[in-house]
């Protein structure tokens, strides 16, 4: 019984392959990042990749929340709530205000990037001259890079949640609710990211695509670069493939055939055993 009700569970076996698909030459980024204790007025994300081109303040649908020291939202016109990062102006005062309030940032949306190895980063690179304005003023910079990984993951968001509703296979969003404190001067915050392409076939044949991904997070000394937060990311050239499979006809049928032939030898076993205990007491009667 229990074999003939396991022929009809769908079951899901895993494939480590070459990844030989001609997939698109960008890649999605969807991040959802707060950083504590930096304003929103100098945060800038920035990516480069191998061939060493490098986006400064990277465009896209990323959103810039400004947060008080406690990290709730504050309060600011319907005109500015929402408001992408880039199109943004200020003055060198509002930075002078944020940091002595302890303001801090949250940075949504997503972003694409050539599928090439390479990095985006939280830096205030962009604003370099505010920053040496700010110190013209005599107003000393604390770069504090205490922060939390609400969310990141790669390619679209639907096919992830879909992806997890049907297979609850691989890992795809390891990083999310991750916090570190770093409140020393000077430090470069490294995460190390390895992208593997993954498939997903159903039972219909129906395929998804996702990425699954695994990281490592190194602290160094930023010498005199402003202190950073790197993701670099490097994607496999394998690929993970997942396919749900009901077990073959001839598999289901060999089992429960090795089953009932199993049941025959046990019952010729006890008969056999049964048949030289009643023999060797009928021998004992006749003696006596």
């Amino acid at each position: 019984m229990f074999e003939f009700k396991n022929y009809f569970i769908i079951k899901t076996k895993s494939e480590l392959l070459i990844d030989n698909s001609k997939s698109s030459s960008s890649l999605r980024i969807n991040v959802d990042l707060t950083m504590h204790r930096i304003p929103c007025y100098i945060l800038n994300m920035d990516i480069s990749d191998f061939t060493g081109a490098h986006t400064s303040n990277v465009k896209g649908t990323l959103i810039k929340r400004s947060l008080d020291k406690d990290g709730k939202m504050l309060k600011m016109d319907s005109s500015d709530v929402g408001k992408k990062h880039e199109e943004e102006k200020f003055t060198t005062e509002d930075v002078i205000k944020a940091f002595n309030e302890n303001q801090g940032c949250r940075l949504t949306g997503s972003f694409e990037v050539m599928r090439l190895p390479g990095n985006f980063h939280v830096a205030s690179h962009t604003f370099a001259p505010i920053l040496r304005e700010f110190r013209d003023k005599g107003q000393q910079i604390h770069f504090n890079l205490t922060h939390t990984i609400h969310h990141i993951s790669f390619e679209d968001e639907k096919d992830i949640n879909l992806i997890r509703e049907k297979f609850n296979e691989g890992i795809m969003t390891p990083m999310d609710g991750f916090y570190l404190v770093d409140d020393t001067q000077g430090t470069l915050l490294n995460y190390y990211i390895n992208i593997i392409p993954t498939e997903y076939e159903d039972i219909d044949g129906k395929t998804y695509h996702a990425f699954q991904f695994t990281y490592k997070q190194k602290k160094v000394d930023s010498g005199r670069m402003i202190p950073t937060i790197f993701f670099r990311y490097d994607i496999s050239p394998m690929k993970m493939k997942y396919t749900k499979y009901y077990p073959g006809h001839f598999d289901g049928l060999i089992n429960i055939c090795a089953i009932v032939g199993g049941m025959f030898t046990i019952a010729g076993i006890i008969d056999s055993i049964l048949l030289r205990v009643f023999k060797s007491q009928r021998e004992v009667k006749g003696s006596v």
